[in-house]
């Protein structure tokens, strides 16, 4: 019989079990989202337990999704608040180091903003839009002690570079032919090689423009 948390410690490790669940299935399986029954076995738990602590399997893997923004604020804002100073590439090796550990971030990230705007309750996106720019403002605060002019549409155009390249060089069956006939010879670049080289011609340019 499944007990059922009750204290705010307990309620928290289950949540976090449902994500890890359905984040290891998502990795096991990235051709498509499990749905709730799947991940509530994977759990461990009940089907009607998975929903006490999401309404929908959208607002489950977008719960994942925050989980790894959150995870990726919370090392550069570390980083930022030491006294050491920080060069770009410390800071884009942070970018290495988080997109290496955490493998579903990528394509979990451009399912989840198709999601926001067609599956989610728009109250629900906004809420979760809102802590993201809570945690981006607070980010931006941290790096602004080492290149003072870091703002939030500079985060904004990187991210957007990271998933851009990313949807354009990922491995899909059409990339592999496209490569295989030498139609595509940028598949043979290394993705965290070309997003490093971007970011540093970015930053760059931000930095040191006199506007």
């Amino acid at each position: 019989m499944q007990i059922r948390a009750t204290n705010p410690e307990d309620k928290e490790q289950r949540r976090e079990a449902i994500l890890d669940a359905a984040e290891q299935l998502w990795l096991s399986q990235p051709e498509r989202t499990s749905n709730v029954a799947e991940i509530a076995s994977a759990a461990g738990l009940a089907k009607g337990t998975v929903y006490l602590y999401f309404r929908s399997k959208e607002e489950l893997f977008l719960g994942i999704h925050e989980r790894h923004v959150g995870t990726f604020f919370q090392r550069m804002t570390q980083r930022a608040l030491q006294d050491k100073p920080m060069s770009l590439d410390s800071m884009f090796n942070i970018n290495r180091q988080f997109l290496m550990d955490t493998p579903a971030f990528l394509p979990l990230a451009t399912l989840c903003h198709g999601l926001l705007e067609r599956q989610i309750p728009l109250e629900i996106a906004y809420a979760f839009e809102e802590r993201t720019y809570t945690h981006l403002n607070q980010v931006v605060t941290a790096l602004q002690r080492h290149f003072p002019q870091a703002n939030q549409p500079l985060m904004m155009q990187s991210y957007a570079l990271m998933l851009g390249l990313w949807q354009l060089l990922r491995p899909t069956p059409l990339k592999e032919l496209m490569k295989e006939r030498s139609l595509l010879s940028t598949c043979n670049n290394d993705y965290l090689d070309m997003l490093e080289a971007a970011l540093h011609a970015l930053w760059r340019g931000s930095l040191t423009s006199k506007d």
